[in-house]
């Protein structure tokens, strides 16, 4: 019961955060994540709407994967942390895909006239949004690491909470990204590791707090992110004698605020979907199910939809700056899905991608 209770819980939880994802994308030339269109009208709303969609979604897909990995260590036994079988395993499923991906994107969507150590280092360390993918390899290197030692979750959690604030020094291989994420990616696995169970909290109740306690703690955070750099960047050389340390102090305070609205939907995704799936009386869907196995291939194809329809095609000026975000999601959600299917219908579809 046990088991089936935690793969529903994730098999939920995936399609969530992939859809989130996709959103996210779909929305990011109004949230600066992405160039803007030419002639296209800021709109706040749209902001919004972005940053919502992120707040919680990269650390909650961390948090699923070392929760799965730890799941996978209690009832599989500490052979899955052999070094030999884990690194191989975690290579061809994060790093093989990628390098491949990486390399279409360069083509693609990429700068083809830069030189051969451009392309090279590109690939190596994750173009576009692939940056994800060597990320979430060295969380699983730390992870090895931290067992090997014998640290324990008293020392390790507030070392990697240090780690994860000071994380703005630009790091290569996305290491710098990985001394984020890494906080997430072990919490969640030491949870399963030490079988630390939520049922407890699974109530409408949570739900409606956390949720609650979510909008307020988010916008009210992003406000002060976006007005913070202002305040310190101009007292700066009072407050601090120094724009180097002002700048430092900012990127380090804006870490925390992120570490703390995304701590609070993290708990708010888990005990929501927990609670729905508690009052479940019928089994899981195998839709649910089947649309979680494709996430993987949702991932790597959603962005080279929306880049190529947004940067490359009439869409943008047919359908207008309105409607067009919500058209290019249904657009990339469903063609990403397909696509992943048909890669799944072949063997080296289903070796890349699983």
């Amino acid at each position: 019961m046990e088991s089936k209770n935690i793969l529903a819980n994730v098999s939920i939880i995936r399609p969530i955060l992939i859809v989130l994802l996709v959103f996210y994308h779909a929305f990011a030339i109004y949230g600066g994540a992405w160039t803007p269109l030419e002639g296209y009208p800021e709109v706040e709303a749209y902001w919004w709407l972005d940053k919502f969609s992120y707040a919680f979604m990269l650390e909650s897909f961390v948090f699923v994967s070392g929760y799965v990995f730890g799941y996978q260590v209690r009832t599989k036994g500490v052979g899955k942390l052999d070094a030999k079988s884990l690194f191989w395993s975690k290579f061809k499923r994060l790093i093989i895909p990628s390098m491949i991906f990486s390399l279409l994107y360069i083509l693609i969507l990429g700068n083809i006239r830069q030189s051969v150590v451009q392309t090279l280092y590109g690939i190596i360390n994750g173009e576009g949004h692939m940056w994800f993918l060597p990320m979430l390899f060295w969380c699983f290197v730390a992870v090895w690491t931290i067992e090997k030692l014998k640290l324990g979750p008293r020392l390790v959690i507030p070392l990697l909470l240090v780690l994860a604030i000071c994380s703005i020094v630009p790091l290569p291989l996305r290491l710098s990204n990985a001394q984020y994420y890494a906080l997430f990616f072990y919490v969640g696995y030491i949870l399963q590791r030490n079988n630390v169970g939520f049922e407890q909290y699974y109530s409408s109740r949570n739900t409606i707090f956390l949720i609650v306690l979510f909008i307020i703690s988010f916008v009210s955070l992003t406000i002060f992110k976006k007005n913070i750099g202002g305040i310190i960047q101009s007292g700066g050389r009072y407050l601090f004698h120094n724009q180097f340390i002002a700048k430092a102090i900012q990127l380090l305070i804006a870490k925390v605020a992120t570490i703390v609205y995304s701590s609070i939907g993290l708990a708010m995704l888990f005990v929501a979907v927990g609670t729905a799936d508690k009052s479940r009386k019928t089994q899981l869907p195998q839709w649910i199910t089947n649309v979680g196995g494709l996430c993987m291939g949702v991932y790597l194809f959603q962005q080279f939809i929306l880049k190529l329809a947004y940067y490359h095609t009439g869409l943008p000026y047919i359908v207008g700056p309105y409607l067009l975000p919500w058209v290019a999601f249904i657009i990339a959600l469903l063609m990403s899905l397909l696509l992943s299917y048909l890669l799944h219908t072949t063997r080296f579809g289903r070796e890349l991608i699983g």
